[in-house]
């Protein structure tokens, strides 16, 4: 394979470099002690940007004690494709699972066939109790007779009224409880990341009860802080709508702050507007990116959709607090605790209005904090090490003690050795990124991530693309040239040099992963690797 000079620079320099990111307190190899079958409860949020971090100390405190991913990455910065990467280890070209909606090759009926081969389903046979609560996959239908995939003890899944946080139906399966039945209770007006909390306190309760001693694997997936689907201009309730007690004292429902909830600062201080990248001039860009400037109108509306957005993010946060109160002392020794998104989420960077699916860091790159198990090494971790999603399927399992051939046959690797700051060799160099433009007129209901009330959001043409810790490199479909950044040099992606001498190799290397576990070809983590 030919590389550019740009990549044998980087690939000169990652060790040391890798090294000094990884290990902010290294302990002596064999000191690392982990619990056998250690507790896994992992948070999985949705269109989580990894600004609103600063706003929710809980969360943020699972760095104490914990490992920080700071170069995680999602195979696919949409919903559906996301999560089954996340769930299979596997890149969407491989699951073929491309967008949201069954009518465009995506959805719950692209998904289905893999709902035997879930982490779910290896936990559950290493004798862990499971228990999913929150947004499953996008099209699953929750009915009367619903459907509980293979693998999971729990089931507590709310299908697309979910969004607006008030009005759902959310199912109720407890295998040891309601087995021959299909509980479906509808919402009694409690906010539901709050009725999320509460439903993944009462797993752990009867965890402890219907499977004392045994290990659980417990993951909760809010739909906040995506939108509210089917929003239209002027109406009163927020498009992002937090919970009633973080909203403006002055508005209905009135909250308990003047201004709303924001974590610590006033909400009346933040401003959109002071994003990295925000209302930056595109004439640089790729056709599509290119546009005018952001108008003063628009921007007062990003700007209320940005409080909101960190609004709707304290429930998360009390959430996670709530959750981990209720944990004994001994299950906080032997617990892993794992937060982080399906996707980023962009407001006006770029000029690009509010939305996700492009292939910039605001999109793509999200928050991973692990907080390990008491009982194990101590100290805060740092890690720069390039991540992905399909690396939490090897994880989950690794954690398990499940065998290692089949935690590594999928795409990804386990990050475990990482979170537990031991050094990994080869570890991989690049991130792929897909996307497949989804078509607007594919029939069914709206795709929720369809936002129509502004040309701005128009989604990017499909692509590909290649991150390593250094470089952007992106191929757009019916684009002459591809985008190219140097993201030391410029980390928000404002300075578009698409003829670098670099991109000939980054281009080499992308076609190898883009095809990559396909009959034929080389498998996935060699691919990654850019020796």
């Amino acid at each position: 394979m030919a590389l550019s000079g740009n990549i044998r620079k980087y690939l000169a320099v990652a060790p040391a470099v890798a090294l000094a990111l990884t290990m902010t307190s290294q302990a002596p190899a064999g000191t690392v002690s982990t619990p056998k079958r250690p507790n896994i409860i992992f948070f999985q949020v949705d269109d989580l940007s990894a600004e609103l971090l600063q706003y929710m100390d809980t969360v943020r405190g699972l760095a104490d004690g914990g490992t920080t991913f700071t170069d995680f990455y999602v195979s696919n910065s949409l919903c559906c494709p996301s999560r089954a990467s996340t769930f299979t280890g596997q890149f969407p070209h491989n699951t073929g699972v491309a967008t949201n909606k069954g009518s465009d090759g995506g959805g719950y009926p692209a998904f289905e066939k893999h709902e035997g081969r879930t982490y779910a389903v290896s936990l559950d046979g290493a004798g862990y109790r499971t228990g999913y609560l929150g947004k499953y996959i996008n099209e699953y239908p929750v009915g009367a007779d619903y459907r509980v995939p293979s693998g999971w003890d729990e089931w507590h899944v709310a299908a697309g009224g979910g969004y607006n946080e008030f009005r759902y139906k959310l199912t109720g399966y407890i295998k040891e409880e309601t087995a021959g039945e299909k509980p479906l209770d509808p919402s009694d007006g409690t906010y539901l990341v709050d009725e999320l909390g509460r439903r993944a306190t009462a797993f752990i309760e009867r965890s402890r009860e219907h499977a004392p001693g045994e290990p659980f694997f417990l993951q909760v997936a809010p739909f906040s802080p995506h939108s509210r689907v089917g929003a239209k201009p002027g109406e009163k309730e927020p498009l992002f709508p937090p919970a009633r007690r973080d909203r403006p004292k002055t508005q209905w429902p009135a909250g308990e702050f003047p201004h709303g909830d924001c974590g610590g600062p006033d909400c009346a201080d933040l401003d959109v507007t002071t994003l990295p990248g925000f209302n930056e001039d595109t004439a640089d860009k790729p056709s599509w990116v290119r546009r005018a400037p952001i108008g003063a109108k628009l921007v007062k509306e990003l700007r209320r959709d940005f409080r909101d957005r960190v609004r709707m993010v304290q429930s998360i946060d009390d959430m996670v607090e709530r959750v981990l109160s209720t944990l004994t002392e001994h299950e906080k020794r032997t617990t892993y605790v794992m937060f982080t998104s399906d996707n980023g989420f962009h407001l006006g960077q770029h000029r690009l209005v509010r939305g996700k699916s492009t292939a910039y860091d605001h999109d793509v790159r999200v928050p991973l904090l692990v907080k390990r198990p008491a009982a194990g090494r101590q100290g805060d971790l740092v890690t720069g090490a390039v991540a992905q999603n399909v690396d939490l399927f090897a994880t989950f399992l690794d954690m398990a003690g499940v065998d290692r051939a089949v935690r590594d046959s999928r795409d990804g690797r386990s990050l475990l050795p990482l979170i537990q700051g031991r050094k990994v060799a080869n570890w991989r160099d690049a991130a792929l990124i897909e996307h497949v433009k989804p078509d607007p007129a594919a029939q069914g209901e709206p795709d929720p991530d369809a936002d129509v009330r502004q040309a701005g959001n128009a989604q990017p043409p499909t692509y590909a693309a290649l991150r390593t810790a250094k470089e952007l490199y992106v191929e757009y479909e019916g684009e002459a040239k591809p985008e190219y950044y140097d993201t030391v040099a410029d980390p928000h992606q404002e300075n578009n040099d698409p003829d670098h001498a670099g991109t000939a190799g980054l281009a080499t290397a992308l076609d190898t992963l883009r095809d990559c576990g396909q009959p034929g070809a080389v498998d996935c983590w060699t691919a990654s690797q850019l020796r």
